[in-house]
């Protein structure tokens, strides 16, 4: 819009006002960075909301006409960090540039909006974590199916997956939660909701750190009430958001049409059909993915381009974690601190790079059914371990190698600048010297390394083009000059030279005209509003030269031009910004052949550079650690000979870890339930158990002196006590929820770690639930899955007398002049004591209150016995009883424990696992 007509479009506003409300209504969803010379300004609901989260200072600003704005301002050099902040907010951010020289602009300066800044769609490097992916996910619920697409616009992935599920909504769950998106796209008809529908959605999802397409992105919105049967049209997508830690963004519907996204797929990849890509005939993927398009398009201008490929993959390849297990098991983060010092990744990330940092926290969280590819992952960790030389040789060449992926892809999106394809050389160099490494003679028996070379390009071509080109260390943006070498171009040089003379003759000037004038303190200097000048101070007026003409009049001096000082600035000048033009030229030339002819060649050396580095990664802990290869196999049978729990082992250096053994198998021993005192190690046992299945299925190697996994299709884990405020749940009705998630899905081919079950209500309550939980566990043979069940109540320890799967474990203490010592052995049998009164001294409660607490133990223990006593003298006369039954067998005490049944009431499983107790029962009495 030009000047005059921001003037016509709304008089009562100035017309950078008008300006300003016209872009900002443009992008209504968004906080708008509105770029004013060195600084990006926002002004009204935008300025209160940036001065609040960013704590900067909130003032007003003066449009003239009246008009008053609040304001915030932020540097346009430092935006980066505050825009950073906002996103991880949850916020949309709008970058309105200054797209024409305000030094050539008559009157009004013209803006445009060039990106918006979202979770998803981030892609400046100092707002990235460098080994994690910036997943921008989106997801569709049908009846009985789910589909998800994924992206990371940073390194070019893009995948789809479609899946059938009797719970969609769990199966989305727990398939957005392997993924880790920073923003998940769902589906929402704003047009058929009302208003207060809108607003009742818009800040429920708010509470759960939603970015709200559509709204002013006020978090404090007051939740407004709505009617039951209005809820119905938002529930699901509510619902939804449960399970989701990333930011959730409503879109439009009308983007998630599947013609439209289908039309969208076969534009972007220049196609007549998606079969080959493999999701043709996946509805719900294809809506999934269609919409992110039209995301990315809508707030990353031109990034598109680069993404020219679409993996399909299907779920039932991959080891099932819900986000219980993840969080439970610490994969990424511990669950208290939220640091990744502590996890499962902490322990096995020696990665040199940030691409093989993101593939391995990948194979973490997608465990694998196919045993091939575990072997063959086996294979390549093995032979690294056999050669001591070649793991230095690899980590010194990978350590220089950089985020070559995430390199390429800036090239592709012509985002890259001089510095990044300075550093993309140095990586390519690296990888060059590491396909050296793995091509020499003492490498060449090494068949799952040598597999990966063939992909492991060699790029001498592009790495000497581009050394050639650019200098050592170009500057940071492509409008600065200096970028490119002597010699790569002669015309570019003879500028620079006649540019170099007159600035020399410059130069020289000064000490020229003193000598000539005698003006000891003439001075030549440069400014960008006069141009060079020859300056003189008042008291030499007197002796200037007649050929000086006067520029400008200061204070306490005046300033002059020469016609040769003229001539030679006007020289220098023009060559100066001709080399600029002509070196941007080639730069953006340079940048352009390197995306269209090698970007695919160096993202496949990219991806094998990743694939080595995480071998040689596990390979390092492996052989710093001790671990065994384990073997794999499609048998029910775990078995582990001295485990160790990896990272309590690694936390706890100075202190021996003492290794147990594990034995579960769905035909022997499919339950062990683990009894002893706590904090003698029954939850660290559990984990490890799991941790080393886990790290299995990964291909890694374990902590062990040996193992043998049978694949396991999904871990399951309720382990801890946690309350849900946010959905008003307690502790026990989470507890519940989760065993109940564990019942409905386990199968024969699972593991199952629960830690104290039932413990969450009242003891008769909880052990009638814990107990009922492992019957059905070994009674159900749909789900009659390896199970480690720990727990305090001892009662469990006669359930293994009646059923034949079960086996009884404890962790052995010992007594040692009144002390309780753990020793962290796991050992056959149950525990009769739990040391809870040992422990609370060691949590240090006061004395006083350990005393009493003994007094009252051995007060309820005096009663036990007595209680005990009167037992044991029922039980004297029960063969009396016996043979009372014998002349009146209707009083037989099974006849009349099976005529007290409800039959009625009883489900088929509950029915057989009575008929097996009253079996049991009655084979003993006989």
């Amino acid at each position: 819009m030009l000047f005059e007509d921001y003037e016509k479009a709304n008089p009562a506003h100035s017309p950078v006002r008008t300006q300003y409300l016209n872009i900002k209504q443009q992008n209504p969803d968004a906080i708008l960075f509105f770029r004013m010379g060195d600084f990006y300004e926002m002004f009204d609901d935008d300025a209160e909301i940036v001065a609040r989260e960013l704590e900067i200072a909130l003032t007003r600003r003066d449009f003239g006409r009246g008009e008053r704005s609040p304001m915030a301002g932020i540097p346009h050099h430092a935006a980066d960090g505050y825009i950073a902040r906002l996103v991880g907010k949850g916020y949309r951010v709008a970058i309105c540039e200054q797209t024409s020289d305000p030094a050539l602009s008559k009157g009004l300066v013209d803006r445009e909006v060039v990106r918006i800044v979202t979770p998803g769609t981030v892609i400046d490097p100092a707002m990235l974590a460098a080994k994690r992916n910036n997943f921008l996910a989106s997801v569709i619920v049908g009846r009985d199916a789910v589909g998800i697409a994924y992206v990371d616009i940073t390194t070019g992935e893009f995948a789809v997956t479609q899946f059938s599920s009797s719970e969609p909504d769990l199966a989305a769950q727990q398939e957005i939660a392997r993924v880790g998106p920073a923003e998940v796209l769902v589906e929402a008809n704003f047009n058929r909701l009302g208003q207060r529908k809108r607003r009742w959605l818009a800040a429920v999802m708010n509470e759960k750190q939603v970015t709200k397409v559509g709204s002013n992105g006020n978090p404090n919105a007051n939740i407004p009430d709505i009617e039951d049967d209005e809820e119905d049209d938002v529930a699901p997508l509510a619902k939804l958001l449960d399970g989701v830690a990333g930011h959730v963004t409503p879109y439009d519907t009308r983007y998630f049409s599947e013609d439209d996204a289908r039309h969208r797929l076969l534009r972007q990849f220049d196609v007549a059909s998606l079969e080959g890509f493999g999701c043709a005939h996946l509805p719900l993927a294809i809506r999934a993915a269609g919409a992110i398009l039209a995301y990315v398009q809508e707030t990353q201008k031109g990034l598109l381009q680069q993404l020219n490929g679409l993996e399909t993959y299907f779920t039932d390849g991959f080891m099932t974690l819900d986000p219980y297990t993840r969080r439970n098991l610490e994969l990424f983060e511990t669950g208290r601190g939220g640091s990744v010092k502590g996890s499962l990744l902490w322990v096995l990330d020696r990665t040199r790079t940030p691409m093989g940092g993101r593939l391995l926290r990948r194979w973490i969280g997608q465990p694998l059914l196919d045993i091939t590819i575990l072997n063959k992952r086996q294979e390549a960790i093995g032979e690294l371990l056999g050669d001591t030389l070649l793991q230095a040789r690899l980590a010194e060449g990978l350590k220089k190698a950089g985020d070559i992926e995430r390199l390429i892809n800036r090239v592709k999106q012509r985002i890259a600048s001089p510095r990044d394809l300075v550093a993309l050389a140095a990586g390519l160099r690296a990888a060059s010297d590491v396909r050296n490494c793995l091509t020499q003679e003492e490498s060449a028996s090494k068949p799952a390394l040598n597999r990966i070379i063939e992909h492991l390009a060699d790029n001498a071509d592009i790495i000497e083009l581009i050394e050639r080109a650019i200098v050592e260390e170009p500057p940071l943006s492509i409008t600065e000059g200096g970028i490119m070498r002597h010699g790569f171009s002669a015309e570019l040089d003879q500028l620079r030279d006649a540019s170099q003379n007159g600035r020399k003759w410059i130069s020289d000037l000064e000490q020229r005209e003193r000598k000539r004038t005698g003006i000891n303190n003439l001075k030549v200097g440069f400014n960008k509003a006069t141009g060079y000048f020859i300056e003189v101070t008042t008291s030499n007026l007197n002796r200037v030269p007649q050929e000086y003409i006067r520029r400008q009049t200061l204070t306490n001096s005046e300033r002059y031009i020469t016609p040769d000082l003229k001539e030679y600035e006007t020289l220098i000048l023009n060559s100066q910004e001709r080399v600029n033009k002509m070196e941007n030229e080639f730069f953006v030339q340079l940048r352009t052949d390197i995306a269209e002819h090698a970007a695919e060649r160096i993202l496949d050396t990219a991806h094998a550079l990743a694939e080595i580095d995480v071998y040689q990664s596990l390979a390092e802990v492996a052989a710093r650690h001790s671990y065994c290869q384990p073997v794999l196999n499609e048998e029910d049978a775990i078995h582990i000979v001295a485990g160790r729990h990896p990272v309590v082992e690694q936390a706890q250096a100075d202190t021996p870890f003492i290794p147990n053994d594990a034995n579960l198998s769905n035909h022997e021993a499919q339950i062990s339930i683990i009894t002893g005192p706590n904090m003698a190690g029954k939850s660290t046992y559990l984990r490890q158990v799991a941790l080393i299945t886990l790290m299995a299925q990964i291909g890694s190697y374990v902590p062990a002196e040996a193992a043998t996994i049978g694949i396991v299709d999904r871990i399951f884990t309720r382990i801890g006590a946690q309350d849900d405020l946010a959905t008003g749940q307690s502790t026990f009705m989470v507890e519940m929820v989760e065993t109940a998630n564990i019942l409905h899905h386990a199968t024969p081919r699972s593991l199952i770690i629960l830690d104290e079950i039932g413990r969450g209500t009242s003891t008769y309550d909880g052990l009638a639930i814990a107990r009922a939980v492992v019957e059905y566990l070994h009674n159900n043979r749909r789900s009659g899955a390896r199970t480690l069940f720990a727990t305090h109540y001892h009662e469990l320890v006669e359930v293994a007398q009646l059923l034949p799967r079960i086996k009884c474990l404890n962790v052995a203490v010992t007594e040692e002049a009144g002390q309780v010592i753990f020793l962290r052995k796991i050992v056959p049998g149950g525990a009769d004591r739990s040391y809870g009164i040992h422990v609370a001294q060691l949590a240090g409660i006061p004395r006083p209150v350990i005393h009493r607490a003994e007094e009252i133990l051995e007060e309820l223990e005096r009663k036990g016995d007595a209680k005990h006593r009167r037992k044991a003298m029922r039980d004297m006369t029960m063969p009396v009883a016996w043979q009372m039954t014998l002349l009146e067998p209707e009083t037989h005490p099974l006849v009349e424990e099976i005529k007290g049944l409800a039959i009625d009431e009883l489900t088929p499983i509950e029915a057989i696992s009575k008929l097996y107790e009253l079996q049991q029962k009655a084979r003993r009495d006989s």
